[in-house]
């Protein structure tokens, strides 16, 4: 069963935690061709905030996302998402959590190319076994731009209107947590802006908590914080990022790695 970390026997609103990670390790392969790709992560990450994580490939920062947000098991540790502790609990529970508390946001966008815009929206609550309110759902494709656009189907959208349409399908179940996996990686400069803009307030204004992987320091500049990953381990983290301040910050990531921030 899933334990909760603030003795919480019942849904009493968000915990003021969004993610806490206690030595989270996660290796692939065994004996000789083992790779460690997570080494003991410890974080915690305060509800309300937009974070980047950050570091060079096969630096964890993909595998950190997807233990974080319960896609993946980790070998040894504890990762409590809103004061749920994820490891230890069956798949089927798992699943349900995620469904009603973790939005995702993937570069491909994860759209069905055979529904509309709308019915992209709302699948998740389908799948949940909620409610569909599809007033709110145009309501929360308008805010994203796309209130013109219910009937479409993804083949007649641009990349950035697609992931609009991720983003809107993320916020529709309210989550407590959204983890973006690249989210602008397949976007153009103007289209990316846009999409930034939309986690950001997804933050501000719903009062989300956002976890974006990326490899882009103008990106990580949308956020409030940014952590770097080298070798499976936290190497530090700025605040009140800037895309020159992340770049310099990354270029030097080797030089610097610990086991925390």
């Amino acid at each position: 069963m899933f334990r909760t970390g603030s003795r919480r026997t019942h849904d009493t609103g968000p915990a003021a935690e969004a993610l806490r990670l206690v030595k989270v390790t996660r290796t692939y392969g065994s004996d000789d061709s083992a790779v460690t790709a997570l080494d003991g992560i410890t974080l915690s990450l305060g509800r309300g905030t937009f974070t980047a994580v950050m570091g060079p490939s096969g630096s964890g920062k993909s595998t950190l996302l997807q233990c974080a947000a319960g896609l993946d098991r980790p070998d040894s540790g504890i990762v409590v998402v809103d004061g749920t502790e994820l490891t230890g609990g069956g798949e089927a529970e798992l699943t349900k959590f995620r469904r009603g508390r973790i939005g995702f946001v993937f570069q491909q966008y994860n759209l069905l190319e055979t529904l509309t815009v709308a019915q992209n929206t709302v699948l998740p609550l389908k799948l949940a076994g909620q409610r569909v309110d599809r007033k709110r759902a145009r309501e929360i494709l308008t805010q994203v731009g796309l209130g013109d656009r219910l009937g479409h189907r993804p083949d007649q959208l641009s990349g950035g209107q697609r992931q609009r349409v991720a983003i809107a399908r993320a916020l529709v179940a309210e989550p407590r947590v959204i983890f973006a996996d690249e989210p602008t990686g397949a976007l153009d400069t103007r289209s990316a802006r846009d999409v930034l803009r939309l986690l950001q307030e997804a933050v501000r204004v719903h009062g989300r908590t956002v976890v974006m992987v990326t490899h882009d320091p103008v990106a990580a500049s949308y956020a409030d914080s940014v952590l770097f990953l080298a070798d499976g381990r936290l190497a530090g983290g700025l605040t009140a990022p800037t895309a020159d301040a992340v770049a310099e910050r990354l270029a030097h990531l080797g030089d610097d790695v610990t086991a925390g921030v």
